[in-house]
């Protein structure tokens, strides 16, 4: 009797063993199998068993089983701080969701260049317009002109100069300096020139198309018998970018003289020059006084007085003017000007004769 009851104590005590051994390996399992972003797990004391545990191991076959399953399962804290403070896991150790994946593969299709890759872009974008809308040549000057027409047979037609971009003004004025209208005008080449006109003014708008070509423009003015016909080239190095034809003869818009000689019959090529501000090679630029009454150049025994006064005294010899209403005076030396502005008489003082 008493054998049986110690043989049953000991598979009683046998049994407590194995039951320990099981849920100790149940714990470990559960620890590792657990998916959950929340690490902050209650804090370990101390890696030091306590005394009940310490109590289940006092068998030495116990203790040496539970030894082998920890080594093969892994200490479940072995990668956790002890004590009090707990490890802050880093970005790169959580773990990566479907919504992560998916918001990067829409970042990817949206926005596949980095921003330095699309600065960079930009730069060459930009530097690839700048090739693309550079002309090969330099551009051509502008120039601005008056210049005299004499459609007198066997003379040759005036040239404007062109360029494709760029548009010409030609205003026509009588020899007076008053505008003179347009009646009809015809292109020879109307496929590389365009021409506009408002069918009223005195003023035509024109400009080439594509470079290196060459035209004509007829014209006829208001009460004008003979046609007027311009010489059109393209591709120059310089570009009129405004012309004023001044044809010899009276307009219908002309004025009488208050006093001086009669409308001369060809205006000379420096009084033009004059007009558009050059003076004539050698001649010497005198004070003026008041400012108002504009520039004067001595040049030879002829003194030459650009101003928007008319002049009264002395009597002039030859004169042109511009659409502007600014006039080139041709008359004898002289230190003293009388003209006129508005009705009143005005004293020029020329000093340096």
């Amino acid at each position: 009797m008493l054998q049986d009851t110690h043989k049953s104590g000991i598979k009683l005590n046998t049994f407590f063993k194995q039951c320990a051994v099981c849920a100790l390996l149940l714990f470990t399992k559960t620890a590792h199998a657990a998916d959950t972003p929340n690490y902050r797990a209650q804090p370990r004391t101390s890696a030091v068993p306590s005394a009940s545990e310490t109590a289940v191991f006092s068998d030495p076959e116990t203790e040496t089983l539970a030894q082998n399953t920890l080594t093969e399962e892994g200490d479940p804290f072995a990668n956790t701080m002890t004590g009090e403070g707990q490890k802050e896991p880093s970005a790169s150790d959580r773990p990566v969701t479907m919504r992560d994946k998916a918001f990067r593969q829409l970042l990817n299709k949206s926005m596949p260049m980095t921003p330095e890759q699309i600065i960079d872009y930009h730069k060459e974008l930009y530097r690839s317009q700048q090739a693309i809308n550079t002309s090969p040549v330099s551009p051509p000057k502008p120039v601005s002109s008056t210049i005299t027409v004499d459609l007198s047979p066997g003379m040759p037609p005036p040239v404007i100069r062109l360029a494709p971009g760029f548009v010409t003004s030609m205003v026509f004025l009588d020899a007076t300096g008053q505008p003179w209208p347009i009646a009809d005008y015809s292109i020879g080449n109307a496929k590389q020139f365009n021409v506009q006109w408002d069918s009223k003014k005195n003023t035509i708008f024109i400009q080439s198309t594509s470079p290196f070509t060459s035209s004509n423009l007829a014209l006829r003015l208001a009460e004008l018998d003979t046609p007027l016909v311009i010489s059109l080239v393209s591709g120059q190095k310089e570009v009129d970018y405004r012309v004023d034809i001044q044809v010899n003869g009276q307009g219908p818009n002309a004025l009488a003289p208050i006093i001086g000689n009669d409308i001369p019959q060809a205006t000379s090529t420096h009084l033009l020059n004059v007009l558009d501000g050059i003076p004539p090679t050698g001649s010497k630029e005198l004070v003026v006084t008041p400012a108002l009454g504009g520039r004067a150049w001595v040049n030879g025994h002829r003194l030459l007085l650009r101003t928007k006064l008319t002049v009264l005294s002395p009597a002039w010899l030859a004169t042109v003017s511009s659409p502007d209403g600014t006039r080139v005076y041709e008359m004898p030396k002289t230190p003293l000007v009388l003209a006129t502005q508005d009705g009143k008489t005005i004293r020029i003082e020329l000093r340096g004769l």
